[in-house]
């Protein structure tokens, strides 16, 4: 899962909510995000009322997960976010691939 939180000091609220909801649909199907590959974009870096990094992850970022910085409309932190929940795709299926072997 990659959880794309809006830098803007206005959507703080609206970010923790979404967080909030995915947790609990999470929780409806038997997942929880510490067991799943799960990574957060913080998006619009370049607007002037973006957050400070270290404040969205102190509010969005409980679990310590990789995040990144990123800027869509010029595609800048896109390509290194879907790297890194890629790689903790793959390890994920290689730790269920062990253990379906044995």
């Amino acid at each position: 899962i990659v959880f794309v939180a809006d830098s803007q000091s206005e959507r703080l609220d609206a970010n923790i909510e979404s967080l909030e909801s995915l947790q609990n649909n999470l929780s409806e199907y038997g997942e929880d995000l510490e067991k799943i590959p799960f990574v957060i974009q913080y998006n619009k870096r370049d607007l002037d009322n973006a957050v400070d990094r270290d404040y969205l992850d102190q509010q969005l970022n409980m679990y310590g997960v990789q995040s990144f910085e990123a800027v869509a409309t010029t595609g800048q932190g896109v390509f290194d976010t879907l790297k890194a929940v890629s790689k903790q795709v793959l390890v994920e299926i290689k730790k269920r691939d062990s253990r379906h072997a044995q």
